[in-house]
């Protein structure tokens, strides 16, 4: 393995965790219909690890993100967990685009 693929290697990993500390998220939001709450669930922004997004209404026909702690207004929806289905699949385009660029990059025989 030469000096070029162990560098793409860890490009590769530090991406990896830069993509684990921040996080695609999966929120979920509360409706009432005929008085019962309904949940769904949705895709929702990325955020840091230990800052889970929240949605929230700030005035009544805009919607923002806030990730840090001064909330205006009550929060319409919160992060449930993070989406791992989209981690997913980040993690395998990563992992193929290192392959690539290693088999690429790999030192040419002449003969």
């Amino acid at each position: 393995m030469n000096r070029k693929q162990k560098t793409c290697i860890l490009v590769s990993i530090a991406v990896i965790v830069a993509m684990g500390l921040y996080p695609p998220w999966v929120l979920e939001s509360k409706e009432l219909w005929g008085g019962k709450p309904k949940y769904t669930l949705e895709p929702g922004p990325y955020s840091w690890i230990n800052d889970p997004p929240v949605r929230v209404e700030t005035k009544p026909s805009s919607v923002s993100w806030l990730n840090d702690k001064r909330k205006m207004g009550s929060p319409q929806a919160r992060a449930r967990f993070i989406d791992l289905y989209r981690l997913g699949v980040q993690y395998f385009m990563v992992a193929v685009v290192t392959a690539g660029l290693i088999i690429t990059l790999r030192d040419r025989k002449t003969g």
